[in-house]
Formats: structure tokens, C-alpha cells, sequence
């Protein structure tokens, strides 16, 4: 949350000793004291209407019922929230031939093809606008790594054929130095299914959390 008041589109709607509520380009996002979340429900659901999409992240279920049952939200992800606390760069090594380089309007189609959890091909190009970085073997791209709109590190990708080769800890390597070296935090989130990630987060010395993150969503009814 406190990396994205760095951004230009957050801001607080609320804030005091119950709970926080913050709102970035339609994504909402509550850390609330236990028994205090219906507090912030009406600023959550100000101006909802059924031409309005809305993300909600929860950093606990306790609006979740109401939320599905009294306003059609759906939960699209549960997952763990993971932090990297440390200010030190990490080392990684590549095999032979490979290199990591930053990724220009090229890539797009790449990308686009090969990252199934976002099918927006404008949101894959401002991505890669933001911050992209690929791993090349033999100057063919085999993987790739960025962050979200909101700041979290994601996008990370590797084709079926170059991995257990140390890619994927190495790409998100190099991105955490990149935002260490830009004054940023790197954080990320994990679905709760997804044991590889988690261990790879680990493995990394990344901290997380042991609350679940409910990720809810509200697509608007045109």
C-alpha cells in the first residue's frame, strides 16, 4: 500500500486508527482492524453502478461475503502477499550464452502470446513501457518479467523448454535490483495454489505473509 501512494493515480479515501483505504485507477485496496471493515463499505460501493468494473483486495475476508452476495463481486484470486525488506542487490547467475535485457515495443506480440493471465494487449505494451525486462539464450527470447499497474513485481514467464534452468529466479533477481536501485520496495503476489512461486519467493528471501489476500472483482453489466 505504500508503494502505491508512490504513484501518481493513488490516494487515501480513509484513514485512521481502524483501518486503511486506499484507491488506485479502480482498484481498491482495504487493510482494516479486525470487527472495523463495514466501516469502509460505503466508500468501497460509492458511485457502483452497472456500468462500473471494480477490483477490491482484501486483506481479509471480512467483507468478502457481503461483498459476492450484496454487490455480484467474484473472488479471482486468493493469495499470499510476499515482500523483499532487504535493501541488499541479489546475485544470480545465467548459463552460457544467456543475457537479461530490457524489453522495447518489439516484444509486445511476444508477451502478449505467452502471458495467459492478462489478455489485454494494451495493458501488456504499457508494461513494457513501464519496465520490462526478457532473458535471451543465443539472442532468442525464452522468458520475461515486469511489473503491475500497481507496482507489484509479476509478468514472469518461461517458455516450457528453459526452465529448471535458473531463469525465473534470475530475471526476478535482476527486477528487484532494478527497483532497489530506483528507491522502491519489491513485492509481489502469490495464489495460494501455487506452490513453485512460493517456494521460489523463498528461496529469494522475499517475506511472506501468513494472512490470504482476497482479490474480488465486479464486471460491469453492459
Amino acid at each position: 500500500m505504500l508503494e502505491i501512494l508512490l504513484s501518481p493515480k493513488g490516494r487515501v479515501l480513509a484513514a485512521n486508527d481502524r483501518g486503511v483505504l486506499l484507491e488506485h485507477d479502480g482498484l481498491y485496496l482495504l487493510a482494516n482492524t479486525p470487527g472495523y471493515a463495514g466501516e469502509f463499505l460505503p466508500l468501497i460501493t460509492k458511485n457502483l453502478n452497472d456500468s462500473c468494473d471494480r477490483i477490491i483486495v482484501l486483506h481479509d475476508s471480512e467483507l468478502k461475503e457481503s461483498l459476492e452476495q450484496d454487490y455480484h463481486y467474484k473472488t479471482v484470486m486468493e493469495c499470499y502477499h510476499a515482500v523483499y525488506r532487504s535493501k541488499e542487490p541479489l546475485s544470480y547467475t545465467l548459463p552460457e550464452e544467456a543475457e537479461i535485457r530490457k524489453l522495447d515495443a518489439r516484444y509486445v506480440d511476444f508477451v502478449h502470446a505467452h502471458y495467459h493471465m492478462v489478455d489485454d494487449i494494451a495493458y501488456i505494451r504499457e508494461r513494457i513501457e513501464e519496465d520490462m525486462f526478457g532473458v535471451f539464450i543465443r539472442g532468442e527470447i525464452v522468458g520475461f518479467v515486469g511489473t503491475h499497474d500497481e507496482r507489484s513485481m509479476g509478468l514472469l514467464e518461461i517458455l516450457p523448454e528453459y526452465r529448471r534452468l535458473g531463469l525465473g529466479y534470475a530475471l526476478e533477481a535482476h527486477l528487484i535490483n532494478h527497483l532497489l536501485a530506483q528507491g522502491r520496495v519489491p513485492f509481489c503476489q502469490v495464489a495460494i495454489v501455487n506452490e513453485a512461486s512460493i517456494r521460489l519467493q523463498q528461496k529469494m528471501g522475499l517475506e511472506i505473509s501468513t494472512k490470504v489476500i482476497n482479490w474480488l472483482a465486479r464486471t460491469c453489466m453492459r
